[in-house]
């Protein structure tokens, strides 16, 4: 995996990746481009994505041309930060792991006060008309940019 970083991004990509952010995945048809916003965990070196095949359509796109894209931003206005972590690799249909949903689930989820987990069937998993699988996208190359503005932001005082 090539790793390219501004100048700027001091930041660890393992420690920007742990934070519960929404990941944009970009996938190409022949009519176009695609994006999907998603949740999402790193590990293993990859973004792990869960797929419920024929509900959604970003795995067949991803199976016909497995190049993507996902961008994933870490903007708070008021804290004037501004982080980006860009991946340009191959996407690939995985099987369905329990513990890997569950890890993946719980980091969403345990930001909402009163919200358990919620634990798929095995039926949801396997037999319905629309059954689990990961989306794995293994990086060929990873882009982090530090674009935070508060020192410029608060020193112009434009905003």
């Amino acid at each position: 995996m090539k790793l390219v970083r501004n100048e700027r991004a001091k930041f660890e990509l393992d420690e920007f990746l742990a934070r519960p952010l929404m990941a944009h995945l970009a996938t190409s048809v022949p009519d176009g481009a695609r994006d999907s916003p998603l949740w999402y965990i790193w590990e293993d070196g990859a973004l792990w994505i869960i797929v419920q095949q024929g509900f959604n359509t970003f795995h067949q796109r991803a199976a016909e041309q497995p190049s993507a894209a996902v961008g994933i931003v870490d903007f708070d206005p008021v804290e004037g930060r501004l982080q980006h972590v860009g991946v340009r690799g191959r996407a690939s249909l995985v099987a369905w792991d329990d513990a890997r949903a569950s890890r993946l689930l719980r980091r969403y989820y345990r930001h909402l006060p009163g919200y358990v987990v919620p634990a798929p069937s095995p039926s949801d998993r396997t037999t319905s008309p629309y059954p689990m699988v990961f989306l794995r996208v293994d990086p060929d190359t990873v882009v982090l940019r530090e674009q935070s503005y508060r020192d410029e932001v608060m020193a112009s005082k434009d905003w």
